[in-house]
C-alpha cells in the first residue's frame, strides 16, 4: 500500500504514465480511425487513376492486357477493402461490391468478352456507376458522367 501511495505522489512516475497513455491512445486512433480513412482515399485515387488511364480502352472496348489487368487489380482491391471497411466510412459494402462488379465489366471489355452490340453502353454505364458510387470527382467528365 505504501508503494502505491509513493508512486502516485511521485511526479516522474505520473508523467511517464500519462505520456504512455497518450501514446497508446494516439496509436489506437491512428490504427482504427486514420488508417482506414487513408486506405479508402488511396482506393479512390487508384480507381480514378485506372479509369482515367485506360478510359479510351474501356469505352472503345479495345483488347488490351494492361487495361484488363488494371481493372482486375482495382476490383480485387475493392473486394479487399470491403472486407476490412470500418463502420464510419460512408460507402457501404454493397456499393463496394457493385463497383467491383462494374470493374469486371471493364475487365471483360478489354478481354473481348462483351457482346458486340452492347459493348459501348455497358462500359459507359459501368464507368458512370463506379464514378458515382466511389464519389469520384471528374472535372473533365462532369457533363459526361
Amino acid at each position: 500500500m505504501n508503494i502505491i501511495c509513493a508512486l502516485i505522489s511521485n511526479t516522474t512516475f505520473l508523467t511517464v504514465l500519462s505520456g504512455t497513455l497518450v501514446f497508446i491512445i494516439g496509436q489506437i486512433f491512428i490504427e482504427f480511425i486514420l488508417k482506414p480513412i487513408r486506405n479508402y482515399k488511396q482506393l479512390q485515387a487508384d480507381t480514378a487513376f485506372c479509369l482515367r488511364m485506360y478510359r479510351d480502352k474501356f469505352i472503345n472496348c479495345v483488347e488490351d492486357e494492361n487495361a484488363s489487368l488494371a481493372a482486375k487489380e482495382i476490383g480485387a482491391k475493392i473486394i479487399a477493402y470491403a472486407q476490412e471497411k470500418p463502420w464510419f466510412v460512408q460507402i457501404t459494402k454493397e456499393d463496394l461490391l457493385e463497383c467491383c462488379g462494374q470493374f469486371s465489366v471493364l475487365y471483360y471489355a478489354c478481354q473481348g468478352g462483351l457482346r458486340e452490340s452492347y459493348k459501348y453502353e455497358q462500359t459507359k454505364n459501368a464507368e458512370k456507376i463506379i464514378v458515382k458510387t466511389m464519389n469520384l470527382f471528374w472535372s473533365a467528365w462532369q457533363d459526361e458522367v
